[in-house]
């Protein structure tokens, strides 16, 4: 009796999330919909994918991310319920970004574009980082697939600009989602030729990671600091970065100073600032040893 109950309470449940589904469709419980669904995600299995081959499920959500635009280039003044209800559309967006075969269809649709406005809002009010961490989780959520294909799409929008901007002056968070996607982005071969391929674009990403180790000594943030440091390393990994590296890397990378003590979060910062600098002093080296060969004028 009681595994009769069971599987009756099992397919009520079953029911439910298809209701909730299916009710995406309908602007009038939409909200409600997203709401269920949203606080359940974790629990049900393949959310991800029961909401890319649902009709018309992506349709609905789609509508709740068009709804903010006004807000972007009208410079409406975001809600707080505004915010609660789009960063509940982006919160099931996450879950089939999620999934590896459906967070490549995601790109290759198209579909991110209509999130990527988002991170252009300026504001800093509590209703608008809402909205862009939920975005940037969306993005980190599929640079962690690895995917090329994921990476060359974002090297096409202004996601490189517009997270620059935010690791400068956004909140913690902001910083530290962004640090991460800019790492994850320069990881991949085709990432660094990118950030590689015009001496503004160089200039402009080093002299942004210099103020933010600027600002990392006022204020220390290890795991922004993680990041970054893995930045710098994976940039002098191109010999037209590596110049560049040396010659604008702040002193506090090079002489210790975030190795005094024990950096929760961060805890292998002296391995990696040794290793970044194992770099930076084979480059010195050879520079001087050419400059050593190279025959005096008399």
């Amino acid at each position: 009796m009681s595994a009769l109950n069971m599987d009756c309470e099992q397919r009520g449940d079953i029911d439910s999330v298809f209701g909730w589904i299916a009710n995406l469709c309908n602007k009038e419980t939409r909200l409600w919909a997203m709401l269920e669904l949203f606080e359940r995600r974790s629990n049900i299995d393949s959310l991800g994918l029961l909401l890319w081959h649902s009709f018309g499920a992506v349709s609905g959500l789609l509508q709740e991310i068009v709804t903010i635009y006004p807000v972007i280039y009208q410079e409406i003044e975001l809600t707080a319920q505004q915010s609660h209800r789009i960063c509940t559309a982006i919160g099931l967006i996450q879950a089939m970004a999620a999934h590896p075969f459906i967070g490549i269809q995601l790109i290759r649709c198209q579909f991110m574009c209509y999130l990527m406005p988002l991170l252009k809002m300026t504001s800093q009010t509590r209703a608008v980082e809402h909205v862009r961490l939920s975005v940037l989780g969306v993005i980190c959520g599929l640079l962690k697939s690895d995917h090329p294909e994921i990476v060359s799409y974002f090297l096409g929008t202004e996601l490189i600009p517009l997270t620059l901007r935010q690791l400068e002056f956004g909140t913690t968070m902001s910083k530290v989602l962004c640090a991460f996607v800019l790492y994850r982005t320069l990881e991949h071969e085709v990432g660094l030729k990118f950030a590689s391929r015009r001496l503004a674009r160089r200039l402009h990403l080093i002299h942004t990671l210099a103020r933010v180790v600027h600002q990392l000594t006022l204020e220390p943030e290890p795991r922004v600091l993680k990041h970054v440091v893995r930045i710098y390393s994976r940039l002098a990994d191109h010999p037209q970065n590596l110049e560049l590296v040396l010659k604008l890397l702040p002193a506090q990378i090079r002489n210790g100073y975030f190795c005094q003590e024990v950096l929760v979060g961060f805890e292998s910062a002296s391995l990696e600032l040794a290793d970044l600098n194992r770099k930076l002093s084979k480059r010195e080296e050879k520079d001087k040893a050419c400059d050593d060969t190279m025959p005096e004028n008399h």
